[in-house]
């Protein structure tokens, strides 16, 4: 298909944008992790415990998935240039 409707810059401010939100989901997800870690060294119960693991197991499985997807996106930056500017945009 042709994209020549579609502003140039258009293509890094979406990816800008995708990777930002990447980046804001694995750093939530590492809060988690993180609060799941320190809470596995208080006296849980049975129960609370193993509910705490799975959480924790399924949390970083999470931060997996969130981090292919960022490398993904990143491989579809073939203009430096144009996605710093895009990125300068996204962060004023």
């Amino acid at each position: 298909m042709d994209y020549n409707l579609i502003n140039a810059n258009y293509k890094y401010d979406q990816l800008a944008t995708a990777i930002q939100s990447r980046q804001l989901e694995h750093f939530h997800y590492n809060l988690d992790r993180v609060n799941f870690i320190e809470m596995l060294t208080q006296d849980l119960s049975a129960d609370y415990r193993a509910n705490i693991e799975k959480k924790l197991a399924d949390t970083i499985s999470r931060m997996a998935e969130v981090e292919s997807i960022y490398q993904a996106l990143n491989t579809q930056i073939d203009d430096q240039t144009a996605y710093d500017a895009a990125v300068a945009r996204l962060t004023i």
